[in-house]
């Protein structure tokens, strides 16, 4: 899947990447009030991320090792988890959650662009086939559809009040990440997928991952916020962000396993 001169550069920026997440995850537990800048009704979903990147970068590591190895099909894990990091630590760098780890936020999202630019550019998806099994393109394609449709609504619902306004918004970044690049590049991969191209077995894995990651990251949250920040009880609203978050993990292993790699 990768060409052979550009698998070395994309193994050390990514074992970079994870291993600076791993000091910004520890940096937030030993320093006082790490999160002191976000906004209060965010607070707790800063910790919800922190308790879903150091996994990830964990993951990150455990991947490379096995790419080194030979393990072609890895690459498609490997996307999901520097896309990740580049998601979450975007968050952390726009939204300026000041404290001394700053700097690695700053250095973890360089390390995460610079990788998957490499990789954009060393990658073949023409090898990527169908094995026995076909993956549910059309399914996948279907929950992507469904996300695009419902983000940008749930988005502008909170965003038109705050232009009318002239008010910025608490955490706005996510809205810039989701409707000027996360929800474009999922409605791309959902046609894709849709139209059986290339592209869209390529795109599949790494954008659940991220789907089901930010999910679990909120639901984490949520949950959080309820016991440990005296927030009101969630009630259903839990259940739906375990929805969010495990739903698209499940269709991850028939994505899985219904792809292979030729050569």
């Amino acid at each position: 899947m990768i060409a052979p001169a550009s698998s070395p550069a994309l193994l050390r920026l990514s074992d970079a990447a994870a291993i600076l997440t791993l000091a910004a995850v520890g940096a937030a537990l030993m320093l006082p009030a790490p999160y002191a800048a976000v906004p209060d009704p965010l607070r707790p979903g800063a910790w919800g991320q922190d308790t879903v990147s150091a996994p990830a970068a964990l993951a990150l590591l455990a991947v490379n090792w096995r790419l080194r190895q030979g393990w072609a099909k890895g690459w498609l894990i490997w996307a999901g988890l520097v896309g990740y990091l580049l998601y979450a630590y975007g968050l952390y760098s726009f939204d300026g959650v000041m404290n001394p780890a700053y700097p690695l936020y700053l250095a973890v999202l360089a390390l995460s662009v610079l990788a998957l630019v490499l990789f954009v550019r060393a990658v073949d998806p023409q090898r990527l086939t169908s094995a026995d099994r076909p993956p549910p393109r059309r399914a996948v394609a279907g929950l992507f559809g469904l996300l695009v449709g419902l983000f940008p609504a749930l988005w502008l619902a909170q965003l038109l009040p705050a232009m009318a306004a002239r008010t910025p918004l608490p955490g706005q970044t996510i809205y810039v990440l989701d409707l000027a690049l996360a929800l474009p590049l999922t409605g791309l991969t959902a046609w894709a997928l849709w139209r059986g191209h290339k592209v869209g077995d390529l795109l599949a894995i790494p954008l659940l991952m991220k789907v089901a990651a930010l999910g679990v990251s909120v639901f984490l949250g949520t949950l959080y916020g309820w016991a440990f920040f005296d927030r009101p009880s969630p009630g259903g609203d839990l259940a739906l962000y375990a929805l969010m978050g495990f739903g698209p993990a499940l269709m991850i292993w028939p994505v899985w396993r219904g792809l292979a790699v030729r050569g």
